[in-house]
């Protein structure tokens, strides 16, 4: 029998196992508290509660506003990293009430994103659903780390599985992220996740501490890692409210606490950080938190740049900007422009603004990259630093001949194409397992392709741009595609097999001259190039063989040239931008994986 029709037969037990275990486990534990406090005078607990004064129980209730107020951060945090377009204090209102619900009811996951869809209206479920899931894990990977410290200052009294429980739910996260193809966070995000939670789990702790009687000769170190060990082991359960495990573990914790203060301090904490915040936000999803009445969208971005084209990548995209569009992409901890917008401006201020505030709510550095020197000009009278890293090389098909000194080396390399043989095409069906081939063994000859400004051989991105190819004896050897625009083509990949016959990149180049002179296309692009007098830092790699073969190809069809420039907030942002990009370059990410994530991050919502 196939293993899948075993798993098959058994899914419904699973589902049903799964919906009755937390029940089981806080029945079990609720057992072994009643046992623990067999014999407890109710009176006492009673008398305990009504001890608890009014400044006590307000200072209970300001812990637990700052507590919910820094853990509901997470929502903007993950709505801005994620660009679902929903406000900060609708995602903050949204995730409050979600977090409140969620807690208390258990089934986490599935209560908190039905809290987040029925809050935020125009929010898709998958996408509540996706928020949910990386607050979820999120917030139990940082659980996870302070666990391992709370253990130390608990000493023995913390049974050593819980050890394996803070390792765990870290190791959890950690695999979810692995298993699905989920992005990265960026360092600033990660850390600002550790801080609103260390923010939230003491406050929360705090909250029980200032109920217990005269705090019951216990400090607030000793019972914020209890607190935090207890957080832990509910959560993990899995219990509606951690209603059991909590309880247990604070009471064999904090043994020298008399017992019903204990008990009475836990009551009222449930009372004042679970009851209250879970009526709160019930009576806060009655009325859905509605978005702002805005303007009518603007119409989509006119597109004049050809290289806009790299927006069909699934590691790209095509983002608005300040009434315009630009190609932007994420390099590791740097929120990337690639190129001027793609209605043909340069940045401006405003333009430059909305980079940097968009970057912000992802919690990632803003950078501008291949960007032209009027966009550097901006951007340097804005603060930023800027780099000369580049030049472009330009054509004009339309007075482009072959006459003249400076071509004399182009004219040479088509004659030697010619006499071996070479035919270039422009095909309308393309021979992409022909091409596939080709590109296969350019890049196992190559160190493997390149990434993040660079295209990269795909059937459906190649499909979508203009194909020159080259044949020999009936077989294709090279190709080249360019992306294209109204009045603009721009050279993107140059794949060929080796030993290919002198000049045939250089035909294939040509005969893209010939057909945009012909549809009248203004300008063509050869793409970048290595500077000719690179300053200091870019002076290896513009001496590379590879730099030098690309640079003397380019030149030989003499064209005109405009530097490219990389500009970031400040030079220690500029120089960890130039790494972040280098290396997206060097070590892209494969297709497949790179798809995954286009599925898994929404769409921003209009």
């Amino acid at each position: 029998m196939a293993m899948s029709d075993v798993l098959g037969r058994h899914a419904p037990r699973r589902k049903v196992l799964r919906a009755t275990l937390p029940v089981l486990i806080a029945g079990g534990c609720l057992v072994l508290v009643a046992a623990e406090l067999d014999g407890l005078d109710a009176r006492m607990v009673t008398s305990g509660l009504a001890g608890i004064s009014e400044a006590e129980w307000l200072a209970a209730l300001l812990l637990t506003l700052i507590s919910f107020a820094a853990v509901s951060q997470y929502d903007v945090l993950f709505h801005g990293w994620l660009e679902t377009g929903i406000s900060s204090a609708r995602a903050r209102l949204s995730g409050a009430a979600a977090i409140a619900l969620a807690q208390t009811l258990g089934l986490g996951i599935f209560t908190g994103a039905m809290a987040r869809w029925r809050a935020l209206s125009d929010l898709p479920f998958l996408t509540a659903l996706k928020v949910t899931n990386y607050v979820s894990f999120a917030f139990m990977a940082v659980l996870g780390l302070f666990c391992l410290p709370a253990l130390w200052i608990t000493g023995n009294a913390a049974p050593a599985s819980l050890l394996a429980m803070g390792c765990g739910s870290a190791a959890l996260a950690l695999a979810l992220a692995l298993i699905q193809p989920i992005p990265l966070p960026s360092l600033t995000l990660i850390s600002r996740l550790i801080a609103l939670a260390a923010i939230d789990i003491f406050c929360a702790a705090m909250a029980l501490w200032v109920l217990l009687p005269g705090q019951a000769g216990v400090d607030p170190v000793t019972l914020t890692a209890a607190f935090t060990l207890a957080l832990g082991l509910a959560l993990i359960s899995g219990a509606p409210g951690g209603v059991g495990p909590f309880e247990l573990f604070l009471l064999a914790a904090l043994p020298h606490v008399p017992q019903p203060d204990l008990v009475a301090a836990i009551l009222g904490f449930r009372l004042i950080y679970y009851a209250l915040p879970a009526c709160l936000g019930l009576l806060s999803l009655a009325r859905p938190f509605r978005p702002t009445a805005s303007a009518t969208q603007p119409a989509p971005p006119l597109i004049r740049r050809a290289e806009a084209g790299l927006a069909r990548l699934p590691s790209h995209k095509l983002h608005p900007l300040s009434r315009d569009g630009v190609v932007v992409a994420v390099a590791a901890q740097t929120f990337v422009a690639i190129g001027d917008p793609v209605s043909g401006t340069s940045f401006t201020k405003a333009r430059i603004e909305a980079l940097r505030a968009t970057a912000a709510r992802r919690t990632l550095s803003p950078a501008l990259y291949k960007c032209s020197a009027r966009s550097a000009a901006a951007a340097r009278r804005h603060g930023w630093s800027v780099l000369a890293i580049s030049e472009e090389a330009w054509l004009a098909p339309a007075s482009f001949t072959l006459d003249g000194s400076r071509r004399r080396q182009l004219r040479r390399k088509l004659r030697q194409a010619s006499q071996a043989g070479v035919r270039i095409t422009m095909p309308e069906a393309l021979p992409l397992d022909a091409m596939k081939a080709v590109a296969r063994d350019w890049a196992a000859r190559n160190g493997g392709e390149r990434g993040f400004s660079m295209g990269r051989f795909d059937p459906a991105y190649v499909a979508g741009q203009r194909c020159f190819t080259a044949w020999r004896d009936g077989h294709l050897i090279a190709f080249a595609t360019f992306h294209t625009a109204d009045d603009e083509w721009c050279l993107d990949l140059m794949r060929s097999l080796p030993g290919v016959p002198d000049g045939t990149m250089h035909s294939l180049v040509h005969r893209a001259l010939q057909e945009a002179k012909g549809e009248g296309v203004g300008s063509l692009s050869l793409a970048a190039m290595p500077l000719a007098s690179p300053p200091p830092l870019l002076t290896r790699l513009s001496q590379r063989r590879e730099a030098q073969g690309l640079r003397q190809f380019k030149t030989s069809f003499a064209p005109e040239m405009a530097s490219l420039y990389l500009a970031a907030p400040g030079p220690v942002r500029l120089v960890f931008a130039g790494i972040d990009i280098l290396l997206g370059i060097r070590f892209p990410a494969r297709l497949e994986t790179l798809r995954g994530l286009r599925r898994s991050i929404p769409e921003r919502s209009a």
